[in-house]
């Protein structure tokens, strides 16, 4: 029958009291060592010895009766039914036997064992999952250690550029400040200039017009003198009757025209001095995914490089990843928005690269173009051809390749424009209309081909 565990403590079936040095006679009573019978009244049998049971008094063999078993401690665990301690286990019903339930019909058929012995596969079970659980508990230790040194090393990486933007924009703020000074000293100089030979020239005219005036009145007070008076000074008022030519002097000299000249070039390129700055400043952390690189690329640690190989890498296989052209996208995508970012291009000898966005759903497998008919939006750069990706492809005739490329992308104006980052000169510009993610593009091929990404 099945039994639950029991830990109430038992009593002696003759005495009534706590049992004391317990012992359990075949017939099922438990009592006291000191209430079972003295061995005179044991005898012996040639078949063996017999337990007479201090209750019911009934003679058992030997070979049936169970030797005394000591049942430990009180407090141990007691089968209610029978309030025997319990000493087997029932592997088929999982459940606790004494030895009238292990004897029972309930059980005869089952796989019964002592609990020392049914318990040691449960604890080998135990041990082993306790290791495996232990093994990685302490893997999952160690990569929370490594991501976290990872993370530290990141968040240091960060302070430090936070520290060097803010020391760089305050040495451009200095320099800002002192070219400032220096160009509006240069004006103010200038403009006291100006004023100075202003003050100057009005006065040599002032001058001029007083002199003249005073020429004026002493011929008009001349006029009205009689004629005897007048003819008798006739050599005099001839010759201040002669009319001087008045050379007039130049409002500004032609030193000062030139300062201002050369002031108004520098102050003229501030506007595109400060775009470019601007342009620069908006561009994009980019770095490459290696889920989507082609097993013919080699990715640096820093996801911000990568070059060709011929020997293919071992890399698991991914939807995500190219399989035909060597190539490799950028992160993040972009579904909206204006996004920049640069590139620096190496080619090798007859190698070559590619440098654009590409739509989400190019395709990734079996054969591949390149045309913006295939959502491929890019420029092709070799020693031998450049081209953009138009269907049919445009050539670009381009004197030199372009060491560092800059790609801008206007999502909603469906715009993708790729200039010479160091001369801002333009080389191609798509128009397009976009659903879903674009993603930058980048292909490389040829030993000793290369791109960085900058930023």
């Amino acid at each position: 029958m099945p039994t639950t565990p029991s830990h109430k403590a038992a009593a002696c079936s003759k005495c009534k009291g706590p049992l004391e040095d317990a012992v359990t006679a075949a017939c099922g009573h438990t009592f006291c060592r000191l209430c079972l019978p003295p061995p005179s009244q044991m005898g012996a049998q040639p078949s063996g010895r017999v337990l007479l049971c201090a209750l019911c008094e009934e003679k058992e063999p030997s070979e049936t009766l169970l030797v005394p078993v000591p049942l430990g401690p009180l407090g141990e665990t007691y089968c209610e039914e029978h309030g025997e301690k319990i000493y087997f286990f029932c592997e088929n019903d999982a459940e606790f036997l004494c030895v009238f339930c292990r004897e029972g019909p309930s059980h005869q058929a089952h796989v019964v064992g002592f609990l020392d012995e049914a318990i040691q596969p449960y604890r080998d079970r135990l041990r082993s999952r306790l290791e495996a659980l232990s093994t990685e508990r302490d893997e999952i230790d160690n990569m929370k250690s490594r991501e976290a040194q990872k993370l530290q090393v990141l968040l240091t990486q960060i302070e430090s550029k936070k520290q060097q933007v803010e020391a760089a924009f305050e040495r451009l703020q200095q320099e800002l400040g002192k070219q400032q000074h220096l160009l509006l000293a240069r004006l103010t100089e200038l403009e006291r200039q100006i004023w100075k030979e202003r003050d100057e020239y009005l006065s040599k005219l002032s001058e001029e017009v007083a002199r003249l005036g005073a020429q004026v009145k002493e011929l008009e007070e001349k006029c009205q003198q009689p004629a005897s008076e007048l003819l008798q000074d006739v050599r005099v008022n001839q010759s201040r009757c002669e009319m001087k030519t008045f050379v007039s002097p130049e409002a500004i000299s032609p030193d000062l025209v030139k300062k201002i000249r050369d002031l108004h070039r520098k102050i003229l390129t501030l506007p595109e001095m400060m775009r470019v700055f601007s342009a620069f400043l908006l561009i994009e952390v980019v770095t490459l995914d290696p889920q989507t690189a082609s097993r013919r690329l080699v990715l640096s640690e820093d996801r911000k490089s990568v070059r060709y190989t011929r020997q293919k890498q071992n890399l698991p296989d991914s939807p995500l990843r190219f399989e035909g052209l060597p190539v490799v996208l950028g992160s993040p995508g972009f579904s909206s928005g204006r996004h920049r970012w640069q590139v620096e291009v190496q080619l090798g000898d007859g190698g070559g690269c590619t440098v654009g966005v590409v739509g989400e759903e190019v395709r990734r497998k079996g054969e591949q173009g390149l045309s913006a008919e295939e959502g491929v939006w890019a420029v092709v750069l070799s020693h031998q051809q450049c081209w953009a990706s138009t269907s049919p492809g445009t050539d670009l005739p381009l004197s030199d390749i372009p060491r560092h490329v800059g790609v801008a992308l206007d999502y909603e104006a469906g715009r993708v424009a790729l200039l010479d980052a160091d001369t801002q000169a333009p080389i191609f510009t798509f128009t397009a209309s976009f659903s879903g993610k674009v993603f930058p593009f980048f292909a490389v091929w040829k030993k000793g081909s290369c791109l960085t990404l900058k930023g």
